[in-house]
């Protein structure tokens, strides 16, 4: 597909004006468009993700290396140019962050554990050690490096997390 036309003609126009694609679309649901690559190709043909093909046909430009081109309308397959944005990777994921288009995926939940595992100061040794110690809270969090707040959110039951070693599986807790 060189045009934008060719695009359109595969598509089915909603009302409120989105190009839905009906050819084929990859596994995350993207349209799978074969158009010039300006990017990797130099303007040759190649099979590419919906939003990158629309970005390449309507600029004829290649794509920045910080950008990413994506849709910005609640229709993973709409092939129309003006839902179609290509920015800094740092405002795609500031979008995707305000629209919850990640939120609560099991990839992305363990992804996040996986972060507060790295960030936690303490291992589960540690926290039963504070549990059940007599010892003030000021002279734990000296003896142990970490701050008053920490001993007292392991006190209180409040520190779940754990630092590696003494970590949970970081799918525990995805299934329902």
């Amino acid at each position: 597909m060189r045009t934008i036309e060719e695009i359109k003609g595969r598509c089915v126009i909603t009302e409120d004006g989105h190009w839905l694609w009906r050819g084929s679309v990859r596994p995350d649901g993207r349209p799978n468009i074969y158009a010039p690559d300006h990017t990797r190709q130099n303007g040759g043909m190649t099979t590419q993700a919906g939003p990158r093909a629309i970005w390449h046909i309507t600029t004829g430009k290649a794509i920045p290396t910080t950008h990413r081109a994506y849709v910005v309308c609640p229709h993973p397959t709409c092939c129309n140019p003006e839902c179609i944005r290509c920015t800094t990777e740092r405002l795609r994921g500031q979008f995707a962050r305000r629209i919850g288009r990640h939120k609560g995926t099991p990839k992305h939940i363990a992804a996040n554990r996986a972060i507060n595992v790295k960030r936690a100061k303490l291992t589960a040794e540690q926290v039963l050690y504070v549990q059940s110690s007599p010892k003030t809270g000021v002279a734990l969090a000296a003896e142990l490096g970490v701050s008053m707040t920490t001993v007292s959110k392991c006190r209180r039951g409040q520190n779940v997390v754990t630092a590696p070693g003494g970590a949970p599986n970081v799918f525990a807790g995805l299934m329902r």
